[in-house]
C-alpha cells in the first residue's frame, strides 16, 4: 500500500513538473533562465512533505507523538481556520489591498485548487483506509482540513509575496494551527497532516499554473476585468459559485 501511495504522489509531482516545463516553453527564453530553478525548487517542497507523510504512516513515531499531542477537550476552531487564509486574501483584495491578481482571478485559482485537492484527497481516503486515532472511521489519510488550509495558505503567499511579504506567510501559521488541532482533536496522525500539507500546497501551485494558461486567451480576459469576483457558497448540501460584478 505504501508503494502504491508513493507511486501516486510521485506521479502527481512529475505531472506538476512537466506542466511547469510546458508553461515555460510558452514564455521567452530570458524569463525561463530566471525562474526555472525556482519553479522546480518549489515543486520539491510539497513532494517532500507528501513522501515524509507516507513514510511515517506505518511508524511508531506517529503513535507516540499522538499520545503527547491529543487533548482532553475538543474544539471546532479547525473547521473555520481551514478556509480563513483564502477568505482573508480575497477579502483584502476586494477592499483594495494590492495582490498578484484581481479578486475574481484569485477566487478562480482557489476554486481550481479545491477541485484538484478534492479529486486527490477523497479517493485516497477510500484507497488507504487508515483508521483515525479516535477509531471513528477509516478515512484518516490524508487530512482534508489540513489540505484545505495549506492550499489557502499557499494562495495567500502567491497573492502577497511581492507586495507584502510578511502578510504572505501569515496563512501558513493558520494552516499549521489547523493541522495541529486536527491532531489535538484526535482526528488525524502526523503522517496525515504532513501529506495533506504537501497536497494542499501542490494543488494551489498547479491551479495557478493552469489559470495562467487560461488567461492567455483574450476572450477570457474580458470576463475577469473590472470589479467582479467569484464567491463560493454552500447551500442545501451543494457547493455553489456566485459571480458578483459591481456596476
Amino acid at each position: 500500500m505504501i508503494r502504491l501511495v508513493l507511486s501516486f504522489f510521485l506521479s502527481f509531482g512529475i505531472c506538476c513538473i512537466n506542466a511547469k516545463a510546458q508553461f515555460h516553453t510558452t514564455r521567452n527564453l530570458e524569463r525561463i533562465n530566471c525562474v526555472s530553478y525556482n519553479k522546480y525548487y518549489a515543486t520539491a517542497i510539497p513532494i517532500s512533505l507528501i513522501v515524509t507523510g507516507v513514510i511515517l504512516s506505518n511508524s511508531k513515531f506517529k503513535i507516540n507523538l499522538q499520545k503527547d499531542i491529543v487533548g482532553n477537550s475538543k474544539t471546532k476552531v479547525d473547521n473555520y481556520l481551514q478556509i480563513a487564509p483564502a477568505g482573508i486574501t480575497i477579502g483584502l483584495e476586494a477592499l483594495g489591498i494590492k495582490g498578484a491578481h484581481k479578486p475574481l482571478q484569485t477566487t478562480l485559482i482557489f476554486t481550481m485548487s479545491n477541485v484538484i485537492l478534492n479529486s486527490i484527497v477523497h479517493p485516497l481516503k477510500q484507497i488507504t483506509k487508515v483508521k483515525r486515532p479516535d477509531n471513528s472511521d477509516f478515512k484518516s489519510f490524508p487530512s482534508g482540513h489540513t489540505t484545505e488550509a495549506f492550499a489557502a495558505a499557499e494562495l495567500m503567499r502567491i497573492e502577497f509575496k511581492e507586495y507584502n511579504p510578511l502578510l504572505s506567510y501569515a496563512g501558513y501559521l493558520v494552516a499549521g494551527a489547523t493541522g495541529f488541532l486536527r491532531m489535538y482533536n484526535n482526528k488525524h496522525w502526523i503522517s496525515d497532516v504532513l501529506a495533506a500539507a504537501g497536497i494542499g500546497i501542490g494543488s494551489s501551485k498547479l491551479a495557478l499554473l493552469i489559470f495562467e494558461e487560461i488567461v492567455d486567451h483574450r476572450r477570457f480576459k474580458k470576463y475577469i476585468k473590472g470589479n467582479s469576483m467569484l464567491v463560493p457558497s454552500y447551500q442545501q448540501n451543494q457547493i455553489c459559485i456566485n459571480w458578483i460584478k459591481c456596476l
